[in-house]
């Protein structure tokens, strides 16, 4: 065929210039500062929004357990860790104690990770005060070079990091020490686990820890990523001055970049343990890593990326309600290294159709393979990312996500992905994703989804050993599979015009009074139901609506228990109305409207949002899953037969009976009759029953509590409210309940043996009904929980190197009855199980008999609780939550609200040692302890 040869000008033109294009390197963020020293340090900044006072800083380290040698394996982790205990300006354990004066919070706010082939350690700092920053900024630069290494806090903190390895200890952790080698292919990888090996951990002396530092940790192997509220020009200034100085090492090793070795043949791990409980396939291949996007091409590539991954879960999402030969399956691309890609996926299977199972699943990932995905699902997952977009562009919310922004700065220093402002990286994805279609994604997948380089795994309970299929199989099914017709997926789905086909007969505001002190506007309906509204700034274009009511699954009869725990999923994945599940979803695709029902012990409740463009679609949404609910057949047998399988299997664990007993010590007068086995949950669990449980807990609105928060003026949603909540039914409803008794005669002890993992698991209970539960308990229980927590860990984990974290946590509530229950946990070293018990008795003992021994700790706890409360107050999810919990308790004014740090300020160090005193060491104490099999 002869082509004019303007024609072939024409298109060599445009081949061109479409080269060009997709050569064109993406724009970098203008407001980003970015630099780098004549040492090699790089520098991000970046301006935080203009109400806030905070500072968030990240140190980057090229450098993680890929870098030591053999006798340091585990080394570069235990830095990490030593970076808490000693430096130059901080001696030590003072750097903790230094930023907890400033309200930082340990784990929260000040943290680090160590992993292959990086370590970060993260800031989070309020910076009212300049002088916060620079404070920060110095202990960043002693992390980067200052670091003590002081002989005592090395065997101070062995102990510690031996306890972290001791708690990943179970049947996970010994099969993946067994298929880890395999996707690593005995590359170095294989060899480095970021947590090392027990004789390293027990052995090594400090100059071999000290060397491992100063060779990997110098300026041309680090960076800083700083948001800030303060002057950028100064912060870089001090970046210079501070970081500028330091010297890289002579004749320093290079920093070797690693890969994973390639290998033609598929490798197969079929494994078993006693306590595993499920039986999963999965499959990961090797592919090459994205390397950072820095050009349009790049971008375009991983938007194709995202679409593919978002497509194929929305397909396992939908097999999902389709079919019952697996559970939930997966399939994606993905980083798995710096160096490394993976193209991964796998399912949970049933243990009455295991080799069906896997058959199935592989079928339906070469599907996907084979065709990629449907016009009509890439259409529906459009409308769904251009909707996001374009909300995004249209908000006028300017909160700067420091989080983001510093995943960002580390991408950009480990691949020197470029930054993008989020308008320009939205507008660009807008741009891009309009080209997209079927046969680009089928490319994409042909492209990325490479032959060869692959591990199968299999794994499962030891007692299912000889159901799993074997390496033979596995390959017959793969090969079976190649070889198979498999259609194109066809998905027909019905989709009504409607929501609601007819308007629902509005009720009427009968009562309408302002609450000055919060800003808070209340109207009684005349179907019984209250509304509370409260206009917000803190997140715009947006509303927040939720509803509550005292009720709950005990104020169902008894024999209808098993329904009730499980109509609000079965309900809540069965669509509504004329809708199924997926047509709902198909119709509200690109609409930011939800509402979602809930049914628990003590309450029923609703929540809904949407943006204020959707306020009405979230408004009929609710009235027509509250009014016409919908039980799926199909969906009701799926969620039964998964969790009849998983209550079954759950015995089998090594904590099932030791959680078990601790329930019914704990628990109240009924917790036996409350427990679900396999056999009760297969015989009560009963299709005909799950609506009828359902309206009889919705079947009227009336005494429900709505709270409204959001970007909006209370009468231009009047209509509305009146309408979708005033037209709900309101007609009596009985709300009386079952008193659950939870009254302790006396301390218990429960001591068991189960599970292979040389580590004993310990759980400390003390309750007491005796409560008058108001605002003041309410904090004076968060002051408690909070010293316990910095004095048991002080104590366990720095003093004594027993264990690697305590947890503890403190409950109470008035409803149904009184109830207030602390909680410290904690695992640890069998041999030392009942001394370290001990030391938590003797912290308990000192709190309450000595309010000066924490008078600096309640200190710094009352700055971080009131920095907190100040950056939770504009947002509408704490004044949902609150408001919601104030109304509930009926507390009697809006202290809390209005004098928090007044209220805070007021609470002595006397009054925590009291409640000590009182609601611990006074209370019913139920002692827990789990040992391993070989300890009995």
């Amino acid at each position: 065929m002869q082509y004019p040869l303007k024609n072939i000008i024409t298109t060599v033109l445009c081949i061109a210039c479409s080269s060009l294009l997709f050569a064109q390197k993406l724009q970098q963020d203008p407001k980003l500062v970015k630099g780098e020293l004549k040492n090699g340090f790089k520098y991000y900044l970046y301006p935080a929004d203009s109400k806030s006072q905070q500072t968030a800083l990240q140190l980057f380290v090229n450098a993680g357990s890929l870098q030591e040698n053999e006798d340091q394996r585990g080394l570069a982790h235990f830095v990490e860790h030593m970076a808490f205990n000693g430096s130059k300006n901080f001696p030590k354990n003072e750097v903790i104690t230094f930023l907890e004066s400033l309200g930082v919070k340990f784990g929260a706010d000040l943290n680090a990770h160590t992993s292959y082939d990086e370590t970060i350690y993260k800031i989070t700092i309020d910076t009212k005060d300049e002088q916060n920053l620079n404070k920060a900024i110095s202990i960043v630069a002693d992390w980067a070079f200052h670091l003590s290494f002081d002989s005592l806090e090395i065997e101070k903190e062995r102990g510690i990091v031996i306890e972290e390895w001791r708690t990943k200890q179970g049947a996970s952790s010994r099969m993946s020490d067994q298929y880890l080698p395999l996707i690593f292919n005995n590359s170095r990888y294989a060899e480095r686990k970021p947590i090392g090996t027990l004789d390293v951990l027990h052995h090594f002396r400090r100059p071999t820890i000290v060397n491992f530092y100063t060779t990997w940790y110098r300026p041309q192997l680090m960076g800083i990523g700083i948001v800030t509220n303060q002057d950028l020009k100064k912060t870089e200034k001090l970046i210079k001055e501070v970081f500028g100085k330091a010297k890289n090492p002579k004749h320093a090793p290079k920093r070797e970049a690693y890969y994973l070795p390639a290998h033609a043949d598929t490798l197969y791990s079929i494994l078993t343990d006693k306590e595993a409980t499920t039986i999963d396939f999965s499959y990961v291949t090797k592919i090459p890593a994205d390397k950072g996007v820095r050009t349009m091409e790049e971008f375009e590539s991983s938007l194709k990326r995202s679409f593919v991954n978002n497509l194929v879960k929305k397909r396992f999402e939908r097999l999902s309600q389709l079919q019952n030969d697996f559970k939930e399956g997966s399939m994606s691309l993905s980083d798995l290294l710096l160096h490394s890609g993976i193209s991964s996926g796998g399912t949970t299977l049933y243990e009455d159709n295991i080799k069906d199972g896997i058959y199935k699943y592989l079928l339906e990932n070469e599907r996907i393979r084979r065709y990629g995905f449907t016009n009509s699902e890439i259409e529906d997952f459009r409308t769904q990312f251009v909707a996001q977009i374009k909300r995004g562009l249209e908000s006028r919310d300017e909160t700067v996500n420091a989080t983001g922004l510093l995943a960002d700065m580390k991408n950009n220093f480990f691949t020197d992905a470029t930054l993008m402002d989020r308008k320009y990286r939205q507008e660009t994805a807008l741009k891009v994703q309009a080209a997209i279609d079927s046969a680009d994604l089928v490319q994409y997948l042909k492209q990325s989804l490479i032959t060869g380089n692959t591990v199968i795994m299999l794994s499962g309970p030891e007692r299912l050993k000889d159901q799993l299929p074997t390496k033979a199989q596995l390959q017959e099914l793969f090969n079976t599979i190649r070889s198979t017709q498999i259609p194109v997926w066809k998905d027909q789905i019905s989709v009504p015009d409607q929501l609601l086909k007819n308007t629902p007969v509005a009720g009427k505001i009968t009562d309408s009074t302002f609450i000055k002190e919060v800003g808070l506007r209340k109207w009684v309906l005349s179907n019984g139901i209250t509304v509370y509204l409260r206009p917000s700034s803190g997140r715009k274009d947006h509303i927040q609506l939720t509803g509550f009511r005292k009720g709950g699954i005990i104020a169902l009869d008894t024999t209808d228990y098993v329904n009730a725990v499980y109509a609000k999923n079965i309900i809540g994945a069965s669509g509504a109305g004329d809708f199924t599940r997926q047509a709902l979803t198909k119709y509200l695709l690109g609409n930011s409207a939800s509402a979602t029902f809930v049914l628990s012990q003590n309450r029923e409740g609703v929540a809904a949002s949407a943006n204020m463009k959707d306020i009405k679609t979230m408004f009929e949404l609710l009235y027509l899953k509250w009014t016409q609910p919908r039980a799926d057949k199909a969906v009701f047998d799926n969620i039964k037969k998964r969790s009849v399988e998983a209550t079954q299997n759950r015995k089998y664990t090594p904590t099932a009976e030791y959680n078990k007993q601790i329930s019914r010590k704990i628990g109240s007068d009924d917790t036996e009759a409350s427990e679900i086995d396999a056999d009760r949950l297969q015989k009560e669990l009963q299709f005909d029953r799950i609506l009828d449980v359902y309206h009889k807990r919705f079947g009227s609105a009336r005494d429900f509590e709505f709270v409204i928060i959001g970007d909006f003026n209370p009468d231009s949603i009047k209509n509305d409210v009146e309408t979708y909540l005033g037209g709900l039914p309101g007609t009596a409803i009985d709300h009386t309940q079952r008193i659950p008794n939870y009254s302790l005669k006396d301390d218990s002890d429960i001591l068991m043996y189960a599970g292979e993992a040389e580590k004993a698991t310990v759980n400390l209970f003390y309750q007491t009904t005796d409560l008058n539960y108001s605002v003041r308990e309410i904090m004076e229980n968060t002051l408690m929980e909070e010293v316990l927590k910095v004095k048991l860990r002080k104590n366990l984990r720095e003093e004594q190197s027993g264990v690697y974290g305590v947890g503890v946590s403190t409950s109470a509530t008035s409803f149904p009855t009184p109830l207030m229950r602390t909680r410290v946990t904690f695992t640890c070293e069998p041999a030392r199980t009942d001394f370290l018990i001990g030391q938590v008795g003797v912290e308990l003992d000192k709190i309450a008999k000595d309010p000066s021994y924490f008078k600096e700790e309640l200190a710094n706890i009352k700055v971080q609780l009131k920095q907190d409360y100040k950056k939770q107050y504009e947002k509408e999810t704490f004044w949902s939550a609150e408001l919601r919990n104030h109304l509930y308790y009926n507390f009697s004014n809006w202290d809390y609200f209005t004098k928090y740090d007044e209220l805070l300020d007021n609470i002595t160090g006397s009054d925590i040692s009291n409640r000590i005193k009182s609601k611990v060491i006074g209370a019913s104490r139920v002692k827990a302890i789990l040992l391993p099999e070989t300890n009995k």
